[in-house]
């Protein structure tokens, strides 16, 4: 679907189309996509004395019909959110060139254009007095601290959640003895489970200052980072290797419901980023991780699925139906508020007789949901009712979360899957994988 763009009834200040003509020309919403076209859309609405309704933009930008449906589905939110983040990275990397920017008024869908006074003092009133009146330098060092209590912050729940899973006692032997896991458990083969770890690097200022830390996810190693900017002198120097690869916390926590999956085997652990394909035909493999981290299991993981992707790795897209799964925990991650995140559970048989299983989702709610429900005997039991008890089989969770916990994990719905299909070059689904 494309959208076009409107002319808008009322006209629009002259530097607010110059501005909407400069986001045009530098591409920062790309050749096509939704982004852009809901960028079009709110150019075409700004100039209306009403903005539009989120109802609006679902029905106008994302095909959306059904009233009910968009009173439930939360896709004009994201993508407003996503516009606007979108332009705050522009003016970050740019600045306002006219001494002006546009912007997204929060709780409003419309683009309105802010002068840079304007934007300063809003800036302002948000910190105490006296931090207004530092200079710019001493505002930079204050970013940069913030900075440095989020990664440490990210290290120490990591560490926690590591500390749970050493010391927490294990379950009782019913785990391993039900139908979905007791091949997993019984098994004699290596146990491999690989973690899925994002890597970044660093962009540089003259290139000596670290500016910022980036994740690409078409950029996974130090060998992916060179080969990208190998044919490109100019940021050739800007980019580089920083010697930085993280795992989120979700990780950890949902290891420790899978502890007794791991009693008495030959356990091996290895990064997604690292994983050698001799593997996937001579271990079991259990990936615990986000969509986003899974590496080399990605590919047979979605060859013969009947899930794919929307625009994110935050929207699942089950192909046999249209019907979308977007999480929306990034949208409400700064609130008390309730959302909804997506889990994905995959096994089935890998190409040597062994066994692969993938436990993931969108974000951390829903891999730690997932794997709670894959642990614990009476969501366990619904899982393998809905089933019917098929070996090889895939399936999507909605998980309910609250600040980064999982509250509640159902399974939606799920398919049988062909194992042999994966591996004997049976024609694969063609799927697209996001980059962003």
């Amino acid at each position: 679907m494309s959208v076009t763009t409107l002319a808008p009834p009322i006209a629009l200040p002259p530097e607010m189309l110059a501005e909407v003509e400069r986001i045009r020309a530098a591409g920062v919403l790309g050749a096509s996509g939704r982004l852009l076209e809901l960028f079009e859309y709110l150019v075409g609405r700004s100039g209306d004395e009403r903005p539009p309704k989120e109802a609006e933009i679902a029905f106008a930008v994302f095909g959306k019909a059904d009233a009910e449906a968009v009173r439930d589905d939360p896709v004009a939110r994201v993508y407003i959110h996503r516009l606007r983040k979108r332009l705050d990275d522009y003016y970050l990397r740019n600045g306002e060139a006219s001494g002006v920017r546009l912007d997204i008024p929060k709780g409003d869908y419309r683009l309105v254009c802010v002068k840079r006074e304007e934007a300063e003092a809003a800036a302002a009133e948000t910190l105490p007095l006296v931090e207004a009146a530092r200079p710019e330098a001493a505002r930079r060092n204050r970013r940069w601290g913030l900075i440095a209590a989020g990664v440490a912050a990210a290290i120490a729940a990591n560490v926690g959640a590591w500390a749970i899973f050493l010391n927490k006692p294990a379950k009782t032997d019913a785990l391993i003895d039900t139908p979905m896991w007791t091949q997993f458990a019984h098994s004699q083969r290596p146990l491999t489970i690989v973690v899925g770890d994002y890597y970044m690097f660093g962009e540089y200022d003259q290139g000596v200052y670290l500016k910022r830390l980036i994740r690409d996810f078409s950029i996974n190693s130090k060998e992916d980072l060179v080969h990208h900017y190998r044919n490109d002198p100019k940021n050739f120097d800007v980019y580089s290797d920083v010697a930085m690869q993280y795992l989120p916390a979700s990780v950890a926590f949902a290891l420790t419901d899978l502890a007794p999956l791991m009693q008495g085997r030959d356990v091996q652990v290895s990064l997604a980023s690292e994983l050698s394909p001799d593997r996937l035909k001579t271990d079991d493999i259990l990936f615990v991780g986000m969509l986003s981290a899974m590496g080399k299991l990605r590919d047979p993981a979605f060859a013969q699925s009947h899930f794919g992707f929307g625009e994110s790795f935050d929207q699942i897209v089950d192909r046999s139906t249209g019907k979308k799964y977007t999480s929306e925990a990034l949208v409400a991650a700064p609130s008390d508020a309730m959302y909804r995140d997506y889990g994905f559970f995959s096994t089935f048989t890998g190409p040597g007789g062994n066994r692969i299983s993938i436990l993931s989702g969108s974000r951390d709610t829903a891999v730690m949901g997932v794997a709670e429900a894959m642990t614990h005997l009476e969501p366990l039991g619904r899982v393998e009712k809905q089933t019917e008890g098929v070996k090889d089989f895939e399936a999507v969770f909605e998980v309910k979360g609250q600040k980064h916990v999982n509250l509640e994990a159902q399974i939606l719905v799920s398919y049988e899957l062909d194992s042999k299909a994966i591996w004997t070059g049976a024609p694969a689904n063609v799927t697209s994988f996001p980059t962003k």
